[in-house]
């Protein structure tokens, strides 16, 4: 006989424990609601898709159509947004073969606003450059009714500063570098100007050498590679007047990654290896301030400001400028020299000082900027001449596909990048 009816079947432990489970839940069923709410919503907003957007884009760009992240590493440097500026807006909306393009200034000592205050400015030049296809070759547009825009700020080494030695776009930030006080500054629309105005902030502060020195370092050159912001100097050693190296902190460069993390690299090894291909070893000696990477042709492009055989003075360092490009293998063991024809490249005077690839070329064309610092040294500025001159050329075969042309400016521009900075700042 069975020891149970059916009727009334035993009830096992695991039947007993949902039964109290249910009971318990039916008894409090308004807190565990709000318990599961809560879990939910911090697991939401600690979700890397919310974390990695700007906190008032999270319902601002709902509301505004504003996309919610623009690529530019939000936080980077310790900035609060994305950046903005994008290389491809640098081709003109009316015409594919127009590109909007900037400069800065390098205005030495000149750079301080007045003698009582401490405030350092450069200039934002902001142009066109148009391509020809009937003949391949370049124009350059200069808009000659529109002042250039003044870059104001008070962070200063020794009373010098904004002396902006390059402008290149990294990750949609549009930065310049001073090589003065080693800072890297983000170049910003201003807000409510409808991007006819910009300004600076500093985002990093780099001394030099392996960073163990209290001087800023003395940008000269950037470029992207691999997704990393390379930073160089001159690659000169700073050598006494009898020509004893001081020290070589010139002679490292600085990477930064997506992140904002800054690593130190000591680049001897590859300054050396340009400046035994251009035959200029110790005593001799190249400044660098035109330094690129080619993503497309993989390869370094070195276009070097002075070049000498002999021991650097500073008298004679003025004329000593080059017309030269040294291509460089990734691992730096080939590489080949291109000399461009210049017409003016007799008188010395003119060497590079930033470049820049011709979008849509595939790296094949460049644009630079050639400066000229005559009567520049013995302390009396007031005999300082100084001039600028861009050019465009194909890097390969050093063709000129645009002789240079004097920016109506007497001013030395070193900074150059294609893009349109007449973006408005979206997040005001």
């Amino acid at each position: 006989m069975p020891s149970e009816s059916y009727a009334y079947a035993s009830v096992n432990k695991s039947q007993n424990l949902m039964s109290r489970f249910s009971f318990f839940c039916r008894q409090h069923s308004t807190a565990l609601l709000a318990s599961v709410a809560f879990l939910f919503f911090i697991f939401f907003v600690s979700s890397e898709s919310v974390q990695k957007q700007p906190n008032n884009l999270r319902n601002k760009s709902q509301q505004v159509g504003i996309h919610p992240t623009y690529g530019g590493g939000v936080h980077w440097g310790g900035a609060y947004h994305d950046g903005y500026f994008t290389s491809e807006s640098s081709i003109d909306k009316g015409d594919a073969n127009t590109f909007h393009f900037a400069m800065v200034t390098d205005l030495d000592q000149l750079s301080r606003v007045n003698d009582n205050d401490l405030v350092f400015y450069s200039k934002l030049l902001p142009s066109k450059l148009k391509y020809h296809p009937s003949d391949k070759k370049y124009t350059v547009e200069f808009d000659t009714a529109v002042e250039p825009r003044i870059l104001k700020s008070k962070h200063n080494e020794g009373g010098r500063g904004m002396e902006l030695s390059e402008l290149v776009l990294y990750n949609n930030r549009l930065l310049a570098f001073d090589d003065r006080t080693g800072c890297v500054f983000e170049v910003l629309s201003k807000p409510q100007s409808n991007g006819l105005e910009s300004y600076v902030v500093p985002r990093f502060v780099i001394t030099e050498g392996d960073g163990d020195t209290d001087k800023g370092m003395k940008w000269e050159w950037a470029t992207v590679k691999d997704s990393l912001l390379y930073i160089g100097s001159m690659g000169k050693e700073y050598t006494k007047p009898n020509g004893d190296i001081e020290n070589t902190n010139n002679l490292w460069i600085a990477t930064i990654d997506p992140k904002g993390q800054v690593e130190r690299i000591d680049w001897a090894e590859q300054y050396n290896f340009v400046r035994h291909a251009l035959e200029a070893d110790s005593p001799g000696y190249v400044m660098h301030e035109a330094v690129i990477w080619s993503e497309h042709l993989k390869k370094w492009f070195f276009l070097p400001r002075r070049i000498s055989s002999k021991m650097y003075n500073e008298f004679e360092d003025e004329r000593m400028g080059s017309n030269k490009i040294v291509i460089v293998d990734e691992d730096f063991t080939t590489y080949k020299i291109v000399d461009i024809p210049f017409a003016a490249q007799s008188d010395g005077l003119h060497g590079f000082s930033t470049v820049a690839f011709v979008p849509g070329t595939n790296d094949q064309h460049a644009m630079a900027v050639r400066s000229v610092e005559e009567d520049c040294v013995g302390g009396d500025d007031s005999k300082c001449k100084q001039r600028s001159y861009v050019t465009v050329f194909d890097v390969e075969s050093g063709a000129v596909l645009m002789d240079e042309v004097q920016v109506g400016l007497n001013l030395k521009f070193e900074g150059l990048e294609f893009v349109d900075v007449s973006v408005a700042d979206p997040f005001h």
